[in-house]
């Protein structure tokens, strides 16, 4: 079995043929077995493993909505985790357009999953991982959502025009290293553009391992948050952050403020 992380440059970004678009191949023990750049739809489409039985990609790859945000932001917001509202026109104001719901319908392959993730939510929970491990015990509520407000994960994605953030970079390595082989892959440093290549391969990373989690042992130890019609959400989760997502899923519902 092998799953896959793509990390999906957005249309405005597509302007830069040194901004790549990554995706990072896993097998079942969570080695590395390839980071793939691509270009184009079709580069993109192209660099996927066939095999590959679940996808994770770091965009919207349904937006059913023209303002106002997603359900799926709505409960990961009540659970302490900064989303940006996803809407249509929030997209082509920010972004230049929804590349990844365009895009979708060519990711979908017979037996394969499909979900979108949050690279930075991935890395948080990695962190959070390193003291509480996925099957200890729950923390009491209001202990854990202290610890958990406090918890942040490197910031390692350009800044402000184009600016790198090397010491990031390599600290969100360190943390994926912990959740995967890497296989002696390490970013490689150099000019700002360099920097700004690892930057999208550790968005990969973090989408394949999100993905890895979303299979392995059933998902026991992941979240999924909304459906693929609406937006569906997934992302590494120990006991404290599942049942506070189905806390807040239970309590949102009932309110009808949610429709997944």
């Amino acid at each position: 079995m092998r799953v896959a992380g793509l990390h999906l440059l957005q249309p405005r970004d597509l302007v830069s043929s040194q901004r790549p678009s990554v995706v990072a191949v896993v097998d079942a023990e969570g080695r590395l077995e390839a980071l793939r750049e691509a270009g184009d739809d079709d580069e993109v489409v192209a660099a996927l493993p066939g095999d590959a039985a679940a996808l994770v990609v770091d965009a919207p790859l349904a937006v059913p909505n023209e303002t106002g945000r997603r359900d799926a932001e709505a409960v990961l917001a009540w659970c302490d985790v900064p989303a940006f509202p996803v809407s249509l026109a929030r997209l082509r104001r920010v972004h230049g357009g929804a590349r990844g719901v365009a895009l979708a319908p060519r990711l979908e392959a017979p037996g394969r999953s499909l979900a979108e993730t949050l690279p930075d939510l991935v890395l948080r929970e990695l962190l959070w991982e390193r003291e509480h491990p996925p099957g200890a015990p729950a923390l009491p509520l209001e202990e854990y959502r202290t610890a958990w407000i406090r918890l942040r994960p490197p910031a390692y994605r350009p800044k402000g025009a184009g600016r790198a953030r090397p010491e990031g970079i390599r600290a969100a390595w360190a943390i994926l290293s912990e959740a995967l082989d890497l296989g002696g892959w390490a970013p490689a440093g150099g000019d700002d553009w360099a920097h700004i290549a690892d930057a999208a391969r550790i968005d990969a990373l973090c989408c394949a391992c999100a993905a890895l989690r979303a299979v392995r042992d059933g998902g026991a130890w992941s979240i999924a948050i909304g459906t693929p019609a609406r937006g569906l959400v997934t992302a590494p989760a120990d006991r404290n952050l599942r049942e506070r997502v189905a806390l807040h899923l239970a309590r949102l519902r009932a309110e009808g403020s949610i429709a997944i």
